[in-house]
């Protein structure tokens, strides 16, 4: 079922056989791979607030290291927001930072709240490392952004803002594809189009709303 924001793969794939004059709806795998792409790059440009999960929980074990993130919503670089242990008002937050930061202030203070992002590669999961050590009682609540997962069936949905990037994206990719590459520099002129469109919408503040640029996140050199 499509949304505001989503669009079953089946369906998009049936705007891009419309487009190119196509009798019947093309649903091979390598265009649903083009179509997975598609999203993927689209969310690879930036941390959107459509790609926000907020208010994710997990419990303490008594350990440092918690995944973040799932299978369908797998954590992207940079992507953790914020944390808190045992509770969510504001002496409950523990501080992001990064692994160089963290060393530095954990070493003047090593009962600071602390946390630090990082990759996992023998599990190719992103993780968070918490200081000091959530107990077994306490309940880790989080926010992070998501890298969209590959999509493999037509029934998935794919989420942007506005889908005529990823129809001209896949169509792009499929020109490629077909040694087009003078259609597919076009096609891709035009999502390149769509997406300053979409960025200017996210970064353009709301009537009474205050705006944040950039993550909430202290990389060592201020907070930003």
């Amino acid at each position: 079922m499509a949304t505001r924001s989503a669009e079953t793969i089946t369906n998009i794939l049936q705007r891009v056989s419309d487009l190119r004059g196509e009798t019947s709806i093309n649903t091979d795998a390598v265009r649903i791979r083009f179509v997975s792409e598609s999203e993927a790059e689209f969310a690879r440009r930036k941390i959107w607030l459509l790609h926000l999960l907020r208010n994710q929980t997990i419990t303490g074990d008594a350990t440092n290291s918690y995944t973040i993130g799932s299978v369908a919503y797998p954590m992207r670089l940079k992507g953790l927001s914020e944390v808190f242990v045992g509770g969510q008002t504001e002496d409950k937050r523990v501080q992001v930072v990064d692994y160089f930061n963290y060393q530095n202030l954990y070493n003047q203070n090593n009962s600071s709240k602390l946390a630090y992002e990082y990759y996992d590669q023998a599990n190719d999961v992103y993780k968070v490392y918490i200081n000091p050590v959530p107990a077994n009682t306490d309940t880790i609540y989080y926010s992070y952004f998501y890298m969209p997962a590959k999509k493999t069936l037509v029934t998935e949905q794919v989420v942007c803002p506005n889908m005529e990037y990823i129809i001209k994206m896949t169509m792009a990719y499929i020109a490629y594809s077909e040694d087009e590459d003078d259609k597919a520099f076009n096609l891709k002129k035009e999502a390149e189009q769509i997406l300053g469109e979409i960025e200017g919408l996210e970064t353009m503040p709301a009537v009474n709303q205050i705006k944040s640029w950039g993550t909430v996140q202290d990389r060592g050199m201020g907070g930003y």
